[in-house]
């Protein structure tokens, strides 16, 4: 039995970029840890492993739990709160964006999960979560080094006008969720 199926690893792999509230949420993140990082990049990758440490166990409370609260609107609102943060460009301090990383990494978790197939191993759940992580370190790490390339160019204005686009996409899905079908 194979344990390893590149498949099902580039299925999980492409999970989180192609759901607009997980990908919204990853770049406003990302962008908020490039500008916080203060002088060095070592904030932005404590911040981008305490984030993966915390989705795997989102990823354990899935398995165990079930919400029955539509999680993707906690998630862009969430999106929405860290655009607005990167807007105003406040100097925040370390352990206000822990807290919103850490909150919004368990959330993240909680919303992925594998389609299950009855007859597969577990192996294949496994392959998913590790595309799932893999992904969003590589995002995670590329546009936080990117904004934080960024944070200082023409008074952070790049980063802003990013963050207000990462809100106005935050906006419009949460309209779309709330419109009847």
């Amino acid at each position: 039995m194979n344990l390893f199926s590149p498949i099902w690893f580039m299925e999980g792999f492409w999970h989180s970029l192609q759901t607009p509230s997980h990908l919204i949420l990853l770049v406003s993140l990302a962008i908020l840890f490039g500008q916080q990082a203060q002088h060095n990049q070592q904030t932005l990758i404590k911040n981008s492993m305490a984030f993966v440490c915390l989705l795997c166990f989102g990823f354990v409370i899935n398995h165990f739990y079930t919400p029955v609260w539509n999680i993707e609107r906690w998630l862009l609102l969430i999106a929405l709160g860290t655009s607005l943060l990167v807007i105003m460009r406040l100097k925040l301090s370390a352990v206000i964006v822990a807290i919103v990383s850490l909150s919004s990494a368990t959330i993240l978790g909680i919303d992925s999960k594998p389609i299950i197939i009855p007859g597969f191993g577990e192996s294949i759940q496994y392959n998913w979560l590790a595309g799932v992580v893999v992904s969003t370190v590589i995002l995670l790490t590329a546009l936080g080094l990117f904004s934080f390339t960024l944070r200082n160019v023409i008074n952070g204005v790049v980063l802003r006008v990013m963050g207000s686009w990462i809100a106005t996409s935050a906006l419009f899905v949460l309209t779309l969720l709330f419109v009847k079908h």
